[in-house]
């Protein structure tokens, strides 16, 4: 993989192309998303417990070395291209003893993730323990390793020579395993493909293996808060560059390869998380391609939760998290229980029940107790199809044919209002959608009130039958759950530009009036259970901004091109092609 990188890297007969290759693969790929220890948290100045011990219930080595105190060291590790990373290694303290080490890799300064979780109020049931060693370092270019910057950094690299640097220490028994939420769990993909001898363990935490087109782009309209995000953390916004799906998009969504993975892995994803989407697939490649002496051993753990939700959930979203949001956290530590009993499992021979764990375990929004499937979606789902209708009913029948209308004027779009989304001064996970519904620019669709509990696992898409008086328009849907009182919650959503319906690579030409078929898949596969007396619905509308890129409804690809953005009309058949599709378990 390193050969090949810098090789592909240095090639001159597609410089923007590889403009955006590297800009996504060392950068946006990396720290698309926040991880509850990005830039701005407070944090302990670097010395402030160096040699400091700490108190532990840790055992003691085989050496007869009580391990229960432990030390903070600044350390700087060597890379074989000379240069070096500052890393914060906790250490047993006394010279006899020799643990297993948790490795954490973050673009997000390593004196942040110290404070949030080294240090941490907590409980944070994987730091405290005493039976591993602890070394969190900065990416080459970040921060406490910023003179180690190159042009083409290539973390995976990097994180082979951390890896097996640390398995060289008088302190480490040779037993190294990774840890990290968003970008700190992305880079552990990298890292593992490098196949380190050392590395054993790895629990990467909401995050993606490959930078795809659909990760930026869904639906073919750019993830517009997402993407400023990234400019205004990183200064650098190439994916406008490349608003179709190219050869670009291609090569990156395959660069890393589940079949060079040799390690096991405890993916964790969830329900409102922005990789949650990615998060299965990287786990089916996984159990299908990876190497097959690890295949069986691979794990999946998913819950109702957003991003901000491993620890720092009062500081990781830039922010205080709400009163909402913080019902979607994990605040029952439950992602650093089971990493804690991963890596005793595999680091330390321990009897920590992970052989019995089913492949797949969650525990669906609505749910108290964690469950276990063979695959996902769990074994006897279903595919329920819930048609709309003109009278604004969700149901088993066919809609009688009728055309209901709405206007979207880009200059006022419809606010978002949760979701997936980044940036600190936008709300995140499932949230009220009243101010969403009071403007009036959209359509409503609700199913009767459930006589039983509805179980929605899984993926859904929704089809629908449209036309628009403009050059171009976009249809979005928000899905959410209704409660008796009439109120929608948000649960997932889902946008299609209407000039790439028939695909991402090229736009097909929309004529004013014509009608055409569309499909919004939904952005986040879902596992929540709506109770009796509840209802399912779906917001039509043309925006979520800014979560989604405006449509100027000129034919243009963003709204900042457009010289004169177009109020359209848009129009919604009520047939039998326009129809949600959703995934039902048992």
């Amino acid at each position: 993989m390193r050969e090949m990188f810098q090789v592909v890297g240095g090639s001159r007969v597609l410089p923007r192309f590889f403009a955006l290759c590297t800009g996504l693969i060392a950068i946006i790929a990396g720290v698309a998303c926040g991880d509850g220890s990005g830039p701005g948290m407070d944090a302990a100045p670097p010395d402030a417990l160096a040699g400091d011990a700490l108190a532990g219930d840790a055992g003691q080595d085989g050496g007869g070395a009580d391990c229960s105190e432990h030390e903070y060291l600044e350390v700087e590790v060597p890379l074989a291209d000379g240069r070096s990373l500052a890393g914060t290694l906790r250490r047993a303290r006394a010279a006899g003893c020799r643990l297993p080490t948790i490795l954490v890799q973050t673009p997000y300064n390593k004196e942040g993730a110290r404070a949030l979780w080294l240090e941490g109020a907590g409980p944070n049931p994987l730091f405290e323990s005493r039976d591993y060693a602890f070394l969190v370092i900065d990416w080459r270019g970040f921060y406490g390793s910023a003179a180690a910057a190159v042009a083409q950094p290539d973390y995976g690299a990097d994180g082979y020579d951390v890896v097996e640097w640390i398995a060289a220490q008088p302190w480490s028994d040779g037993k190294v395993g990774t840890w990290g939420v968003s970008a700190l769990g992305r880079v552990q993909h990298w890292t593992a493909v490098e196949r380190p001898p050392h590395l054993v363990a790895a629990v990467p935490i909401f995050c993606a293996m490959n930078s795809t087109y659909e990760e930026y782009y869904p639906g073919g309209v750019l993830r517009r808060e997402f993407s400023d995000s990234l400019a205004l953390l990183f200064g650098a916004n190439v994916v406008e560059e490349h608003p179709l799906k190219d050869f670009a998009w291609n090569y990156l969504g395959s660069f890393y390869q589940a079949a060079d993975v040799a390690v096991p892995m405890l993916l964790v994803g969830a329900w409102y998380d922005l990789d949650n989407e990615r998060s299965f697939r990287d786990f089916g490649s996984l159990v299908a391609g990876s190497d097959a002496a690890v295949r069986p051993s691979h794990r999946m753990l998913v819950g109702p939760w957003h991003h901000f939700a491993v620890g720092g959930e009062t500081t990781g979203a830039g922010r205080p998290l709400t009163e909402v949001e913080l019902l979607y956290h994990d605040a029952e530590r439950r992602i650093q229980q089971e990493s804690l009993a991963w890596f005793d499992y595999w680091m330390r021979g321990q009897d920590s029940g992970v052989p019995a764990w089913d492949k797949v375990r969650y525990r669906m929004d609505g749910e108290q107790a964690f469950m276990g499937a063979a695959e996902w979606p769990p074994p006897g789902s279903l595919s329920r199809t819930l048609y709309l209708g003109a009278d604004g009913s969700l149901g088993e029948a066919a809609g009688s044919g009728a055309g209901l209308t709405f206007d979207f004027d880009p200059t006022d779009p419809s606010p978002s209002v949760g979701g997936q989304t980044l940036h600190y001064e936008l709300l995140h996970g499932p949230q009220d959608q009243a101010d969403v519904l009071a403007r009036g620019d959209l359509l409503v669709f609700v199913t009767a009130p459930l006589a039983a509990p509805l179980r929605l696992a899984g993926p859904g898409v929704l089809r629908l039958a449209v036309a628009t008086t403009g050059a171009d328009t976009d249809f979005v849907v928000r899905v959410t759950d209704v409660d008796a009182g009439g109120g929608h919650r948000l649960l997932t959503d889902g946008v299609r530009r209407l000039s790439l319906r028939e695909g991402y690579s090229a736009k097909s030409a929309v004529e004013p009036g014509a009608r055409y078929e569309l499909a919004l898949p939904l952005t986040n596969q879902l596992g929540v259970t709506l109770p009796v007396g509840h209802r399912l619905g779906i917001l039509v509308g043309s925006s979520s901004h800014p979560r989604f890129e405006r449509n100027p409804g000129t034919g243009d690809d963003f709204f900042h091109q457009a010289a004169s953005p177009q109020t359209v009309t848009n129009t919604v058949f009520c047939d039998q092609a326009s129809r949600l599709e959703v995934t039902v378990a048992p």
